[in-house]
């Protein structure tokens, strides 16, 4: 017992020595501090993506109007267009910005900070430029410039759960983070929703700076508290207690457990870290991320259509609210719950059970007479807990997989999965007219919907069982 207590001590005795990084500990490990960035943020991407895109598509189409390679486009395929282009920004940035934050000898978190602070400051300022936009290349250079510039950010602060959490608690980091997503996408999109409905190109321009405004105030709120909250601070080790066998300090009344200095130099990156890891597993684990991100955005995206043309509501923008609001709501009560009960039973069944959710709420609005929005509600909600729990988990199962010497960098390939997932739910809408006008020749009504949501469903449960063929041994 003594000789083990001794070589611990020289261990850690060697990290202090040999590497600056030891002296630190983690920031604050509060999971507020840690997530409340992405309120912020996802207000930007919200506000942004689902409100006020929507306004200036339709204004640009109505006005001189869009053509590309003969193709005149209309406001829908506008908007789809410069959000695939912003998608595709993302899937290059974040990863090679996450590289070089990972690339950054110093403090855990330190080493991030430049690369947060300028893209946030960047997304503020090209936020505020989209009040100038009245032409197709400024809305395609302002989108360009906000995806850069948010994917700045975005990708090293992927790691922060990495830098600041305990990896018993991934899980419940991971539900708080995209709890605090919803809940700040859902504020921010609520209040610019209320300013544009004041808003007139013509009489009433100044709605859409309101909205603008309101939005980069939040982000720069969220994001400086954050920074300002997770300060690395200098490690003082107890007195006459030496690192437990895990690597912990032992623990102090009224104070939480420290990490040791071996702990803190793992988590920093000083090149003289070797990782094992397997990289067919995660690469197994973004494909599965890929399908299921393929099934969530083909049923979003025609979602207003499938209740206008098969539920045959009069005011169908008045159901996809409604639908919505069951579909986040549904999701924001399971994900931080989900998380934390996967730290506990292990993540492997949450998303096989997540799969098997989502197919059966996709598939119930196939086999159900939806003719009524009553009706189509709980598969709705189904289809909510079924992402609530993905939304946590998946993201913890990322934190669990990547190596923590290059976090950013892994977890930032996300984003690639994203792009792929996101063409192949939205090119949906390219089949889904001619399948229902193929199905009235066969005399089956709505062929196309059938197709989107019985594939949709088959998505839903392969993407749980390649997530829990991937971690099914943890």
């Amino acid at each position: 017992m003594t000789s083990s207590r001794v070589a611990l001590e020289r261990v850690a005795a060697f990290g202090r020595s040999a590497n600056p990084v030891a002296r630190f500990r983690r920031g604050s490990g509060s999971l507020f501090n840690i997530s409340i960035y992405t309120f912020g943020m996802s207000g930007v991407w919200t506000g942004y993506g689902s409100i006020l895109l929507q306004f200036k598509a339709t204004e640009i189409a109505a006005g001189d109007g869009v053509s590309m390679v003969g193709w005149t486009l209309d406001k829908t395929a506008l908007a789809a267009f410069i959000s695939l282009i912003g998608l595709g920004i993302a899937a290059v940035v974040q990863p090679l910005v996450g590289v070089l934050s990972d690339r950054q000898v110093g403090m855990v978190s330190l080493r991030r900070y430049p690369f947060i602070i300028l893209g946030m400051l960047g997304l503020a300022v090209s936020t505020l430029m989209f009040g100038f936009v009245n032409s197709f290349l400024a809305l395609l250079l302002v989108t360009v410039a906000m995806q850069v510039t948010g994917n700045t950010a975005q990708g090293p602060a992927n790691a922060l759960i990495i830098d600041h959490v305990d990896d018993r608690e991934r899980g419940r980091a991971s539900g708080y983070l995209n709890l605090m997503r919803l809940i700040g996408s859902g504020f921010v999109a609520m209040i610019v929703v209320f300013l544009m409905s004041n808003y007139d190109v013509e009489d009433a321009p100044q709605w859409l700076w309101y909205s603008v405004i309101v939005m980069v105030a939040v982000l720069l709120a969220t994001t400086f508290y954050t920074l300002l909250a997770l300060r690395v601070r200098p490690l003082v080790e107890p007195k006459g207690r030496p690192p437990l066998s895990d690597g912990h300090f032992p623990r102090e009344r009224g104070k939480p457990c420290r990490p040791s200095p071996l702990d803190s130099r793992l988590r920093g990156n000083d090149g003289g870290i070797v990782e094992d890891w397997d990289r067919v597993r995660y690469y197994f684990f973004l494909l599965g991320m890929a399908i299921l991100i393929a099934a969530m955005s083909a049923t979003q995206t025609n979602a207003v259509f499938f209740v206008q043309d098969v539920i045959g509501l009069d005011n169908p923008a008045r159901g996809g609210n409604y639908i919505l609001l069951a579909l986040v709501g549904s999701a924001g009560v399971v994900v931080y719950p989900a998380g934390k009960l996967s730290d506990h039973i292990g993540r492997g069944v949450l998303l096989l059970m997540s799969g098997v959710m989502g197919a059966v709420g996709v598939v119930s609005l196939l086999l159900l007479d939806a003719d009524s929005l009553l009706k189509v509600i709980p598969g709705v909600i189904g289809i909510g807990i079924s992402v609530g729990i993905y939304l946590s988990v998946a993201w913890a199962v990322a934190n669990d997989l990547v190596r923590r010497s290059r976090a950013a960098g892994d977890l930032g390939l996300t984003s690639i999965s994203g792009l792929i997932g996101a063409i192949a739910g939205r090119s949906s809408g390219f089949f889904i007219g001619g399948l229902n006008e193929r199905g009235l020749d066969w005399g089956i009504d709505y062929l196309g919907y059938g197709v989107l949501l019985g594939s949709a469903g088959l998505a839903f449960l392969v993407s749980g069982v390649v997530f829990w063929l991937v971690v099914r041994g943890d």
